[in-house]
């Protein structure tokens, strides 16, 4: 019987609990070109979550953010692709080239892009072909639906400005089609570049004086960084703006038309956890949003001296009051 307790003995150590592997833990890298206290960290982290990953335990997070300074972001994507992580979570078109130019073979999901074809990231939507994939916010496609949805707020308005920002590749497609979709509704586009946050106040100020009877906002991490600085400007002249985001509204905005950023950042979760898992960025296209919601706040209209049309209303996801 020695034999047996020798092996019964063996058995309970090889189940013991000091030699029960410990789980697998997964880095993963996140850039963030504003700061990384936003709707949409918050919201990977839970959607990361939810699929089974707990910090500290099976995944680990290397957070980089810019603050807002996106000259920075190419020595913080160096420095985020020099701590190996498995894969890297990101978002925007300044972000995405600091990416791409410091790493060719991890894996890349970002959350907010514009058109990947245009912008040089992979010559396939269905089978990228380089190491980025993600999910687009099809702000070049709802440019003239965002027009549109201006001027049912504001129907007397027979010019539109148009803020943009030039080093942003994805803003002259936005730009672009804006100003087809303005000479197709007949309404004049004035065009406002701006650079920095100190061109924003003035810009607001020339869509006054040269009497746009309201202003677009094209999506950049300037002008979202700058929403306040925006919302106030257009609240003290009495000027219409459509944002992009819902959170901009919830902020004081009149209005926006997009995708939904924690929505976004919840997809992403789902690529990362796939790349984990091991599958490849060619296995995983470029995605469209789900849903593109229209926002309106109801304080705001009625400040600047507006009517909220019903039928805009009927068809908006959320109002705020």
């Amino acid at each position: 019987m020695r034999w047996l307790a020798a092996w019964l003995a063996l058995a309970a150590g090889l189940w013991s609990p000091a030699l029960v592997a410990e789980p697998q833990l997964h880095r993963v890298g996140v850039l963030f070109s504003a700061g990384s206290n936003t709707p949409g960290a918050h919201r990977l982290a839970e959607a990361l979550a939810g699929l089974g990953y707990v910090e500290g335990r099976n995944i680990a997070y290397d957070i980089h953010a810019a603050g807002g300074r996106l000259e920075r972001l190419p020595e913080l994507a160096r420095e985020l692709v020099a701590r190996r992580p498995e894969v890297i979570v990101s978002a925007t078109e300044p972000a995405a080239r600091a990416l791409t130019a410091a790493t060719h073979n991890i894996p890349i999901v970002l959350a907010l892009i514009g058109d990947p074809v245009a912008l040089g990231l992979t010559k396939s939507i269905a089978r990228p072909t380089g190491n980025v994939t993600g999910f687009t916010t099809g702000n070049e496609t709802v440019a003239a639906k965002r027009l549109q949805l201006l001027l049912e707020m504001v129907p007397t308005a027979r010019k539109v400005a148009l803020m943009w920002v030039p080093a942003n590749a994805q803003h002259r497609l936005v730009e672009a089609r804006t100003r087809q979709a303005a000479a197709a509704l007949k309404v004049e586009l004035l065009s406002l570049p701006v650079a920095a946050a100190d061109d924003i106040p003035p810009a607001i100020a020339k869509a006054e004086s040269e009497r746009a009877g309201a202003l677009l906002i094209a999506a950049d991490p300037l002008t979202v960084r700058n929403r306040r600085t925006i919302i106030d400007q257009c609240l003290v002249r009495g000027l219409p703006a459509m944002q992009n985001y819902s959170f901009e509204v919830r902020d004081g905005a009149l209005m926006s038309y997009g995708s939904d950023v924690g929505e976004d950042y919840g997809r992403a979760a789902v690529y990362v956890d796939r790349i984990l898992k091991g599958a490849k960025i060619a296995e995983l296209p470029f995605q469209e949003p789900t849903h593109i919601g229209l926002s309106i706040n109801m304080r705001t209209a009625r400040s600047i001296g507006l009517t909220v049309p019903r039928s805009l209303l009927a068809r908006t996801d959320e109002v705020i009051e």
